[in-house]
């Protein structure tokens, strides 16, 4: 029977959190539907061993770690199964949520969705909260309508997986794919939800958005670098600045809808952006390496 679509999802060192998301992908409802392929680059723990514990999916291991060699060979165990849905090992969502993104993205025409998106914060501590309110403010909210980015997932049709060869050797993917389309070419589901891991402490959180800050310089530099990304991959700046455009007006006019409640998280939010930023300089100065771990 053929299969309706294929799943590329990397993994580094996620043997607690990886399976739920394999459990989605195992439900009696969907099972045996898609191609699923868990590619495990440079991983020192289990993950491995949880991922062949289910059944129909494939587990494979490379040596180096880096995500973008993990989706560079998800792409070629997954061959001409299409739609693809590239997802991070620690998001969780469910089984009408992928049946839902597959058939958005059954199409011949280039087009590449995604979900809206949940923090899971019940664990984590006052400040980390605090943060991730933030970052789900309405008006922060409305500046990433539309961004494939920051989802833990995203799937594209096999038109628009032609758009570009290999993901170059960028720690932002999702927005090096993101920059690869049009406003009209993308999709965000509204009734699509995936839950997406937040860090439990304020240090996990930091060291994440310093991460963050790293691979949004590396875009930022191939954005502007003719020839600055590998392998082929081409960055559109065009793409991504005519979406810039298209999302400052609605962000302005956006600021109508704060409340004196919104103050505290926002001033989390902006103030760990800052600050995170700045850590990056330091360590930059500092001739330190950031690792995407």
């Amino acid at each position: 029977m053929p299969r309706r679509a294929s799943i590329v999802i990397p993994a580094y060192n996620e043997e607690t959190r990886i399976r739920g998301l394999l459990e989605t992908l195992s439900d009696p409802s969907i099972s045996g539907a898609y191609d699923v392929y868990v590619v495990c680059n440079g991983c020192t723990d289990a993950t491995r061993q949880v991922a062949e514990q289910y059944a129909g999916v494939v587990v494979v291991e490379i040596a180096k770690g880096g995500k973008y060699l993990a989706l560079n060979e998800g792409d070629r165990l997954a061959g001409d199964v299409f739609p693809r849905l590239y997802c991070d090992a620690d998001i969780r969502l469910s089984p009408a949520s992928v049946t839902a993104l597959v058939d958005a993205l059954t199409t011949d025409d280039v087009m590449v969705a995604a979900p809206e998106v949940h923090y899971a914060i019940e664990e984590s501590k006052w400040m980390v909260k605090m943060f991730m309110r933030g970052a789900g403010n309405p008006v922060i909210a409305r500046w990433n309508s539309g961004l494939m980015a920051g989802r833990g997932l995203y799937g594209a049709s096999r038109a628009a997986r032609r758009r570009f060869e290999l993901f170059p050797a960028l720690y932002a993917d999702d927005l090096y794919f993101d920059a690869q389309f049009g406003p009209t070419e993308k999709i965000v589901l509204p009734n699509v939800i995936v839950a997406a891991w937040v860090p439990a402490s304020l240090r996990q959180l930091i060291k994440g958005e310093v991460r963050v800050a790293e691979g949004n310089r590396q875009y930022r530099v191939a954005e502007h670098v003719e020839g600055g990304t590998t392998d082929h991959a081409t960055v559109h700046r065009d793409r991504f600045e005519r979406s810039v455009r298209d999302r400052v007006m609605p962000l302005w006019s956006g600021r109508r809808e704060l409340h004196g409640r919104d103050v505290v998280p926002l001033l989390f939010y902006f103030g760990i952006r800052t600050a995170t930023k700045m850590i990056l300089i330091v360590k930059r100065l500092q001739g330190r390496e950031i690792h995407w771990r």
